[in-house]
């Protein structure tokens, strides 16, 4: 597509975790209509099939795989099938994540402050973290091979503001921030850039238990007047991705103007 063309991405081979709905659907089609070919990990394999489907539409090659970021077999077997299919990895979306689903009378901004237990607490720290640190150390020979990387990891303006409700949420998120930063600088000497994005509330499957009035309150409190949806955040993490960038290292937020 013409509003990529100067981003580079024609030829390069992307993965996109959490591709199965919301931001990293979005990620991976918009990748795809770049040119890229693309490989696209979930956990659920139904849906991450139909994404491959529909990135087929404007690239000639898009892979499905199912598999848990935080499980390190299962990461390096995934990233072995990309490099076996693809020969190379360039671009890494670091998308992957969970919210605790809400029970029937519950809203966003109940206290659920001490009832996670700890495996339910590492259980964020898991994915948001642990995944991120498994999939880059998969991705980076590749990319020190061919000295050239992008890796965008999708993190929460909670992560720099928190709220008392989600504390391994919002911890994790953080440690994804800062653990960003020390990959920029290890591994910039390679021409591989870490860059983190912090969204706001966003309009995905995620945010299926929100009420209209929850959606409604987000609005009034965001300048640019809505709630942020998928194409929002899939823009700012392609604007990290593309080939000509002399940024690395940096958190941006994404939030429609409320200024965390």
């Amino acid at each position: 597509m013409a509003q990529y063309g100067e981003y580079g991405f024609n030829g390069r081979v992307a993965i996109v975790t959490g591709a199965g709905s919301g931001v990293g659907e979005a990620c991976a089609v918009e990748l795809a209509k770049g040119g890229a070919k693309v490989a696209l990990f979930d956990l659920r394999a139904a849906p991450v099939e139909k994404v491959a489907e529909e990135c087929r539409k404007y690239t000639e090659k898009a892979m499905a795989l199912s598999g848990d970021v935080g499980d390190e077999n299962a990461v390096k077997t995934a990233v072995a099938k990309v490099l076996d299919t693809f020969g190379k990895v360039d671009i890494l979306i670091n998308n992957a994540g969970f919210e605790n689903r809400l029970k029937p009378g519950e809203t966003f901004w109940d206290t659920h402050f001490d009832k996670l237990t700890p495996d339910g607490y590492m259980k964020f720290f898991k994915t948001h973290t642990l995944g991120h640190y498994l999939m880059n150390l998969a991705v980076i020979p590749s990319m020190r091979k061919n000295h050239f990387g992008r890796v965008v990891n999708v993190t929460s303006v909670l992560g720099i503001t928190a709220r008392f409700e989600t504390p391994a949420y919002s911890g994790s998120k953080a440690a994804a921030i800062c653990q960003t930063k020390a990959f920029a600088q290890k591994y910039g000497k390679d021409n591989i850039t870490f860059n983190s994005i912090a969204p706001g509330f966003i309009d995905t499957p995620m945010k299926i238990d929100a009420t209209p009035e929850e959606y409604a309150a987000i609005a009034a409190m965001t300048p640019l007047g809505r709630v942020a949806q998928a194409i929002d955040i899939a823009r700012v993490v392609l604007f990290f991705a593309q080939e000509n960038l002399f940024v690395s290292g940096q958190n941006l937020v994404v939030d429609g103007g409320i200024c965390h």
